[in-house]
């Protein structure tokens, strides 16, 4: 999967413009669709833009000034413990990596997940609430955040039940069943 590149008023825009609900991302999308014959319907973002989005309405601020490589679907690399799902990479003016200096001075920003744990755009939404709470905590990384070992942190090191899920992921759920309920009168 070629890399995606977020950029700063893209990314700002979109997160704060993207309906939270998938009823309602169904009905903007219905009303971004071209109405000319034949045109084809606009497509829908993929799973992985899709969370960067939640991720970033999530935090309200865009880190790395907007420049973050966002890869899936990677190999772990050297030195990552071998049950690491996903990793930050970034420049620093104390080093690679160094939490430790501001936020701000992060250059050279990437995400990446690994594709032992999701192999294809499909097992992402199958596992949706893991993934995008793993991009949301990626993101944290990327503003500077540690990890927080308070019961339901995003920031937690280990996800072992869903209980730091944010509800913003779960109502973003991609395919998602957005048929309106009809009340009878």
């Amino acid at each position: 999967m070629a890399p995606s590149r977020i950029l700063v008023a893209a990314a700002l825009l979109a997160a704060f413009a993207v309906p939270t609900t998938a009823v309602a991302a169904q009905a903007a999308a219905k009303s971004h669709r071209p109405t000319t014959r034949g045109a084809k319907p606009a497509k829908a973002p993929s799973p992985v833009s899709a969370a960067a989005v939640v991720g970033l309405r999530y935090w309200g601020v865009v880190p790395c000034k907007g420049e973050v490589t966002v890869l899936a679907k990677r190999p772990l690399p050297a030195g990552v413990d071998a049950v690491s799902d996903a990793w930050v990479t970034f420049d620093s003016p104390r080093g690679p990596n160094n939490l430790a200096a501001p936020a701000s001075s992060y250059t050279n920003c990437t995400i990446g997940f690994a594709r032992w744990r999701w192999r294809t755009s499909v097992s992402i939404r199958k596992d949706w609430d893991m993934f995008c709470t793993t991009m949301i905590h990626e993101l944290g990384h990327l503003l500077g955040r540690t990890h927080d070992s308070t019961p339901g942190s995003v920031m937690a090191p280990v996800f072992t039940d869903h209980s730091s899920v944010p509800s913003t992921c779960r109502a973003t759920r991609p395919g998602r069943s957005t048929r309106s309920i009809r009340s009878r009168r």
